[in-house]
Parts: C-alpha cells; sequence; structure tokens
C-alpha cells in the first residue's frame, strides 16, 4: 500500500445566492493512497461549512442546513436524507480521519481537480459531475440526485448497466431560466392552529439582524443562523417541532400551491449552491409576498419579497405546517 503526503493550497470557485466567490485555503494536507486523493475530514467540513450534527461511534452527522449527511466511520455505506449509498472507506493516518475526493464528491455535490505538480486542488461547487463507484445502478444514482431515471438517462445517453467505476455522470439539473407557475389551486387547507402564526412572525423579527452561519449549530451556543435552524427555532419556541434541515422540514405539514399561501407557512426554494436538485432555502410567508428568512451576513435574518423574479425561478414548494 502506497501513501504520499503533499500540502497543497486549495481554491473554491463557489455559486451561491446572488454571488460567485473564490476563497483560497492553503497549507492543506492531501494524501494520496491507491490512486486515490484524500482530505482530511475536518478541512472539507470547514471549507464547505458543515457542522457536526450528532457524533456516534460508528458514524458522523453533518448538516450544512439543507440535508443531513451519515458519514461511517467505518465501512462504505453513508446516507444523505434517508438515500443510502457507497463511498469510498475513510482513512485514519496518525488518529485523523481522511475523506476520498471522490466521496466528497458523492456526499456533498462538488467537483474537483488535483494538480500535484502545482500542489493545488481546485474544488467547484456545485458540481456538475457525480463519480461512479462499484455497486451504482441509475435508479440508485436517480434517487441520490433527487431526479428521476428518465431525465438522468436524456443527459448522459451512453449509461448503461453495469455501469463502471471512475466515469462521471452528468446531474440534470433544473432550468432557473424559468419562472414557476402558479398550478390549479387545490381546495385551500383550514389551519388547525392559525392563532400561533402571528406569534411565530413576531419572533421571528425579533431576530432581525442576527447573523447567517452557512451550517449554524444551535441559536443558543452559536448566536447565528441559517435559514433551517432560524424555522426550527421559530416555530420550537412556540410549540410546533421542525427537523432541522430544509429537505426535511419540506416533507413535513400539507402541501398548498403558491395562490393558497399565507402568513405562518413554509416555502421552500432551490438554491444556486447545488446542482443535485435538492431543496436548499426555506422562509416563513409573512403575507404580501414577503417571507422572513436568512441567506447570508449582511443583512442576516431579514425580510425578503419571495413573489420576485429571483425566488420564483427558484421556487419548490410550500407547507401548511401550522
Amino acid at each position: 500500500m502506497t501513501t504520499t503526503n503533499l500540502i497543497v493550497t486549495l481554491i473554491l470557485f463557489q455559486k451561491d445566492f446572488f454571488t460567485r466567490k473564490k476563497r483560497v485555503f492553503t497549507n492543506i494536507r492531501l494524501i494520496t493512497r491507491n490512486t486515490l486523493n484524500y482530505l482530511l475530514l475536518k478541512d472539507v467540513m470547514e471549507i464547505l461549512e458543515y457542522d457536526i450534527f450528532k457524533n456516534s461511534t460508528n458514524s458522523m452527522l453533518i448538516t450544512d442546513g439543507s440535508e443531513l449527511v451519515t458519514i461511517p466511520k467505518n465501512g462504505a455505506i453513508a446516507k444523505r436524507e434517508g438515500v443510502s449509498f457507497r463511498i469510498d472507506p475513510l482513512i485514519m493516518i496518525n488518529k485523523e480521519r481522511f475523506i476520498s475526493l471522490r466521496s466528497v464528491n458523492r456526499l456533498l455535490n462538488v467537483d474537483f481537480l488535483v494538480n500535484r505538480k502545482v500542489k493545488r486542488v481546485s474544488i467547484r461547487q456545485p458540481g456538475r459531475f457525480i463519480i461512479t463507484i462499484k455497486g451504482d445502478t441509475v435508479k440508485k444514482l436517480s434517487r441520490l440526485l433527487n431526479t428521476s431515471v428518465k431525465k438522468l438517462l436524456s443527459v448522459n445517453k451512453n449509461l448503461k448497466e453495469p455501469i463502471p467505476t471512475g466515469i462521471k455522470v452528468t446531474i440534470p439539473t433544473i432550468d432557473f431560466n424559468v419562472i414557476s407557475q402558479v398550478k390549479s389551486s387545490e381546495k385551500a387547507k383550514i389551519k388547525r392552529e392559525p392563532e400561533k402564526a402571528p406569534a411565530i412572525i413576531a419572533l421571528g423579527k425579533s431576530l432581525i439582524g442576527t447573523r447567517y452561519q452557512f451550517g449554524a449549530g444551535p441559536y443558543p451556543r452559536s448566536k447565528r443562523f441559517d435559514c433551517s435552524s432560524f424555522t426550527q427555532y421559530i416555530f420550537g419556541k412556540n410549540g410546533v417541532n421542525l427537523p432541522r434541515t430544509s429537505s426535511s422540514q419540506a416533507r413535513n405539514g400539507r402541501r398548498i400551491t403558491q395562490k393558497d399561501i399565507e402568513a405562518g407557512d413554509l416555502v421552500f426554494f432551490r438554491r444556486d449552491r447545488y446542482s443535485d436538485n435538492r431543496i436548499g432555502h426555506v422562509g416563513v410567508d409573512i403575507g404580501d409576498g414577503n417571507m422572513i428568512n436568512t441567506y447570508k451576513s449582511p443583512p442576516g435574518v431579514t425580510v425578503t419579497k419571495w413573489r420576485s423574479p429571483y425566488w420564483l425561478k427558484r421556487y419548490v414548494t410550500a407547507r401548511e405546517i401550522l
């Protein structure tokens, strides 16, 4: 087993809300073992802004606020919001855990390029491809990428089973250039606890200006919110329990159409940071096409006009929770 150790510069090219950023990280350890490249797991989490949600003997549960990702400390079966898939097992060197860049690609929706000659690793977020591993099938990949088999095959016309290991499969993405249309309305549901909406909104407004942190830890400790920890906090303080991530919150309550959205309902959006069609943002409707939410600092927690072209292009669904 051949292992090499190299200190590199890591450059992150990142697309997110309204911006494109380039961030540079120095003195990053790159391990190469049996042709696979590995980074220190804690470096990956810091660079891509993931927080440890739970840490057990056998696995780590991490989140960026959009999804929960389970990484096994031993073994090759990871999980993302209930979808199981294979990764390269972590390796231990001097009691530190390293994760392969191929696994980072599969877990966290980024592409990478290693240039050992100039001692540089480039990471692009969001990723355009997913790198295959032994055991992948078209059905499994479509579930992992939140898409259908038909859409996956439409952009990968030569993809056939058995799928070879180590090939790049193009991720079918949602077109942000098309504004989401209001669909024909279902009969509006009657809220069970509508009296809680004003208190939830009032608490949210009292927190305006609270700083944003992607993958924020619990508010009492971090004094920061990301979009879903914010909604979880203001609903929880009013006796309504929500799960931690925007993807999980989007599976709660009752689905409603755009025209039936009222103050206190949750509205969900895709986010430029991801190409794998996941829900990436949530806010609370407060009436007049506005939502209270948080997505960057400044402004931190703020009121945003969600019935606008930018947000309607990214609109996914709405949920009546109360």
